[in-house]
């Protein structure tokens, strides 16, 4: 396992790579991911059918419930001093904090999409409270704390998850949620499926789906509180999605059976599927809690 700085060394590089998806979105008007020239193709194709399995997220309805259960979570702390990390040009829910917010802070390591978020921020009248910086979050100062943290396909880029959660709870005030969307290793399928692609992957070195062990350093800090996943069953399906002819055979099945997963509802096994969306909240460590696995 790394240490904080090395994986601050690490995240340098990792830098690099989030501005050639910058400029890459910027150039071509879509998914950075699979245009970027600084990932070889296996990292190009894998970006493709993850954006193929985006797609289908949305038309199955999956991803306008993620962000009314975050509109729901957020507004539970709305005034209060909000952190957003890994904010890169926007995520899906980036100006729905920053109006929500007191004050709100994103922090990036790509100092190309830091400026460009800036920007939207300027334009969009939010700059008096709003406001990027491109800095590495383990090195924010921890007297800088925040009522509510955000992160939207972040966490899982440390490779050693206890001082990301030392981190994160340093920075956390009392009774402060935590806020996030992750893929989950826990699921067998989806773990197999990574290992079989990790030789192969560009960006191997910050991609680290959450596991069990994942889990525990997070509850070290964090209690679980309510959210659900999606996965657990229409996963294989998605892999051929992307195929020609086939892929368009599968895909009404692929959306009925991810449909079905999210209609069983909120759950306390939400690990067991390959993405999940939960709320946490700073734990009383004077009070003993169960674990959610």
């Amino acid at each position: 396992m790394k240490t904080s700085d090395e994986m601050v060394s690490l995240n340098k590089q990792q830098a690099r790579f989030y501005d050639e998806i910058h400029k890459a979105e910027a150039d071509t008007g879509h998914g950075g991911y699979a245009e970027n020239q600084s990932a070889n193709i296996f990292t190009r194709v894998w970006a493709g059918l993850r954006y193929r399995q985006q797609a289908a997220v949305q038309a199955a309805g999956i991803k306008a419930r993620i962000m009314e259960a975050h509109e729901r979570w957020t507004n539970l702390k709305a005034g209060g001093d909000f952190l957003e990390v890994g904010c890169f040009s926007c995520s899906p829910f980036t100006f729905r904090l920053a109006e929500k917010a007191g004050n709100y802070l994103g922090v990036d390591l790509s100092s190309k999409a830091v400026v460009a978020l800036n920007e939207k921020i300027y334009a969009r009248g939010l700059a008096h409270k709003a406001r990027a910086e491109a800095v590495d979050f383990l090195e924010l100062d921890s007297s800088r704390q925040f009522d509510l943290i955000y992160a939207y396909g972040v966490l899982h880029h440390f490779e050693n998850p206890i001082p990301l959660f030392d981190k994160l709870a340093a920075l956390a005030k009392p009774n402060a949620l935590l806020i996030f969307c992750e893929p989950s290793a826990v699921n067998f399928v989806y773990r197999t499926l990574r290992a079989a692609y990790r030789p192969f992957q560009s960006d191997a070195a910050w991609e680290w789906p959450f596991t069990r062990s994942t889990i525990r350093a997070l509850e070290q800090h964090f209690e679980f509180v309510e959210g659900f996943g999606w996965g657990s069953r229409s996963l294989p399906l998605s892999v051929f999605t992307g195929l020609p002819v086939v892929g368009g055979l599968i895909r009404p099945l692929y959306l009925g059976t991810l449909k079905a997963e999210v209609e069983k509802g909120w759950h306390d096994r939400v690990w067991s599927n390959s993405s999940v969306t939960a709320l946490y909240t700073l734990r009383d460590l004077s009070v003993k809690k169960q674990p959610s696995l």
